[in-house]
């Protein structure tokens, strides 16, 4: 039984504050811009990730917001008006009017479809990289402080106690889901039934957040569909000023037609996904309300996509006109 002699106060130490301070800096772009840094920090000190994570950030940001603008006419041409009850032609100038937009205003095309898309693409490959790299570091001085904190419990003879503290410490930091915690996405099910947050399947068995993951996925879907819809008319005619809302129906049913209605429907459930998430995410839109009507937003544009396919593909196609003709050389030049 220890004495009274034995027994003497200690400071309790912080261990692990600086280290949650940075991993707090590295996940937030937003952070970065308030954090106030020490008044004796120079700038030849200052990490090379705490100046380009925000820079990355807002190409990332701007460059979504430019891609958005064009995406905004697009879906209207080709979801949303073509389910409307109206007569064809009316459908037909709607679109001829929309690609008139972003194929004759000069540089739209050049910026805001290529240019915005592979900035974004690069940004947010960018950030995944130096956030990685970052967090590797800060780990690494994590577990070295660990060591030597367990050491000097060691040789003070408390060495238990301060192991299973830590254990501790971090098994509750998994269960610390916040709003704006990027790995539930829109919440899944139990948002809906007001059930609370749960993390999401991808986030655990992937490592990725569901944004980067629906990210990653638009990349072949959207490659595809520039392909089949861009470089295939402009490989023939050299360019695709032929194209209409007919070619859509071409697509779906001349050849392939399971995996070409597969492949616009993904397209339009994805996008919808991802350009819903990330304006969220970029605005902080991240209560359980906002949740929830972004979830309704993905599901009535998935919804109209399908049934815009279902529509075009319902369509009868002339390969006899001269239009038809062109359509069907495009889709039968190539084997995709």
């Amino acid at each position: 039984m220890p004495n009274d002699k034995e027994l003497h106060q200690v400071t309790p130490e912080p261990v692990f504050a600086l280290d949650e301070e940075e991993i707090l800096s590295d996940t937030d772009p937003q952070h970065h811009a308030h954090h106030h840094h020490h008044p004796h920090d120079s700038p030849q000190k200052k990490p090379i990730s705490q100046w380009l994570i925000p820079i990355l950030y807002r190409m990332q940001k701007y460059s979504a917001y430019t891609f958005v603008s064009f995406l905004g006419i697009h879906i209207t041409s080709v979801v949303i008006v073509p389910i409307i009850p109206v007569d064809k032609e009316v459908k037909q100038q709607i679109f001829s009017l929309a690609k008139a937009v972003y194929q004759d205003v000069p540089f739209f095309e050049p910026i805001a479809i290529f240019g915005a898309s592979l900035v974004h693409v690069i940004a947010g490959l960018g950030l995944r990289l130096v956030r990685g790299y970052k967090k590797h570091q800060i780990y690494k001085k994590l577990e070295q402080k660990r060591e030597k904190h367990k050491e000097g419990r060691v040789g003070g003879g408390r060495g238990g106690g301060s192991s299973r503290g830590v254990a501790i410490a971090n098994n509750n930091d998994s269960f610390n889901i916040r709003d704006d915690d990027d790995d539930i996405g829109f919440g899944g099910l139990s948002n809906i039934f007001g059930l609370g947050y749960r993390k999401s399947f991808i986030s655990k068995f992937l490592g990725i957040t569901p944004l980067q993951f629906s990210g990653y996925l638009l990349i072949p879907v959207i490659a595809y569909h520039f392909y089949k819809f861009k470089y295939v008319p402009m490989a023939i005619e050299g360019d695709s000023s032929l194209i209409n809302l007919d070619y859509i129906s071409f697509v779906l049913n001349l050849k392939h037609p399971k995996f070409q209605s597969l492949a616009l429907t993904s397209l339009v459930w994805i996008m919808s996904y991802h350009v819903t998430n990330g304006v969220m995410k970029l605005n902080s839109w991240f209560s359980q309300k906002c949740k929830r009507i972004g979830l309704a937003i993905v599901n009535v544009v998935g919804v109209c996509g399908m049934v815009a396919v279902y529509l075009f593909k319902k369509e009868e196609i002339d390969s006899g006109d001269f239009l038809g003709k062109v359509f069907t050389k495009y889709i039968n030049s190539f084997l995709l």
